[in-house]
C-alpha cells in the first residue's frame, strides 16, 4: 500500500538476496508491493558485508511475485526468472530444465510452481 506525497505514490519496498550459480554470487534484489503481490524491479551485485549490514539476509516477503517490464535480471547471469527452494531462498533459474539444485542448502528436485507462501533471503552470509 502507497500513500501520495504531491503527486509521487510511494510504495513499501524490500531487498531480498538471491544466489546465482554463477559462481555461487549474491546479489540483491528489490521487490514493490503491489495490490495483486511484489513486483521485483531491480537487481544488483552486493557484497556479503553489506547484505549482513543492510540486513537483506533477513527479508521476508510473503504473496506472488512477478517482474517489472524493466526488470534487467540477476547481474551475473542475466536470467530473469527466480525458483523459490523449500528452504525459502530465491535463486535464479537460468535454465530450461525441470531438475533443480538450490545455490544456498543443496536441496534438488523437480520444479513446481510457487505458491506464494513467502520465502526469506539470506542465511549463510
Amino acid at each position: 500500500m502507497g500513500f501520495e506525497r504531491g503527486m509521487v505514490v510511494m510504495r513499501e519496498a524490500r531487498i531480498a538476496l538471491s544466489k546465482c550459480k554463477e559462481g555461487n554470487k549474491i546479489y540483491g534484489v528489490r521487490f514493490e508491493k503491489m495490490e495483486n503481490g511484489w513486483k521485483y524491479t531491480w537487481a544488483f551485485p552486493v557484497k556479503e558485508a553489506t547484505a549482513k549490514r543492510e540486513h537483506y539476509d533477513e527479508t521476508k516477503i510473503v504473496g506472488q511475485i512477478f517482474p517489472d517490464s524493466g526488470y534487467p535480471g540477476c547481474p551475473y547471469c542475466r536470467t530473469k526468472d527466480f525458483v523459490v527452494c523449500n528452504c525459502g531462498k530465491l535463486n535464479c533459474h537460468n535454465g530450461n530444465d525441470s531438475h533443480f539444485t538450490c545455490n544456498w542448502c543443496g536441496l534438488s528436485g523437480t520444479l513446481g510452481s510457487y505458491d506464494g507462501s513467502g520465502f526469506g533471503s539470506g542465511g549463510d552470509l
